[in-house]
């Protein structure tokens, strides 16, 4: 028989029934706020979910791409092509309905890991739109390149993208970084080429 009296039972289960409660909604509330989706290949995606931004289809659309990763509205294409492929893609963005059309050149080579780091995928450039939730985070600052509001295009040079064929569309912002390996992050070489490449075309489109 429990020694224990009735009024202490009683508490210690409301106890335990507020404490499943508070761990419920936190379980829940880690989902909401942490919603994230991704997927290899270049299955079609939904024109309804970038409404926001006419002319990009062709773009996220590319049968280049090679993965796609969704975190509350924070997402990234990745595709895999060669120049040709992507000085389309430089064409079309340069056409697409917003303020800023800024485009990122970085040493490569560069791979995406998935969530559960059970494999990595090779890409060579990437286009990185904010919407949804992520949106109240994005900023106009057009230096900004991991929040800016507007859509974001990112060529990793090396390999089979060569950065003297790239061809940059007039109404380009154009801005150099250094690679996210830690390959491309020592190859100085080739980060000078891009600064060098970045600062002239920069002068030419002032001209």
């Amino acid at each position: 028989m429990n020694s224990r009296p009735l009024f202490y039972r009683e508490k210690l289960h409301v106890c335990f029934a507020m404490g499943l409660c508070i761990a419920l909604v936190g379980i829940v509330a880690k989902k909401a706020f942490s919603m994230g989706m991704e997927q290899r290949g270049n299955h079609p995606l939904s024109e309804l979910n970038y409404v926001d931004w006419k002319g990009i289809m062709t773009i996220i659309n590319d049968k280049t791409r090679v993965f796609n990763v969704w975190v509350n509205g924070n997402e990234w294409c990745y595709f895999e092509g060669e120049t040709k492929q992507v000085n389309e893609a430089l064409a079309h963005f340069a056409k697409v309905e917003v303020k800023n059309h800024v485009v990122v050149v970085r040493p490569g080579p560069v791979e995406q890991p998935s969530f559960d780091k059970s494999f990595s995928v090779p890409f060579n450039w990437e286009l990185h739109v904010i919407g949804g939730l992520a949106k109240s985070r994005a900023t106009d600052d057009i230096n900004d390149l991991e929040w800016q509001k507007d859509p974001v295009l990112t060529v990793y040079v090396g390999g089979k993208i060569e950065l003297d064929k790239l061809e940059i569309p007039e109404g380009i912002t154009l801005r150099a970084a250094e690679g996210k390996s830690e390959k491309a992050k020592q190859d100085e070489a080739t980060a000078k080429r891009i600064a060098d490449f970045v600062k002239l075309r920069t002068q030419d489109a002032k001209k």
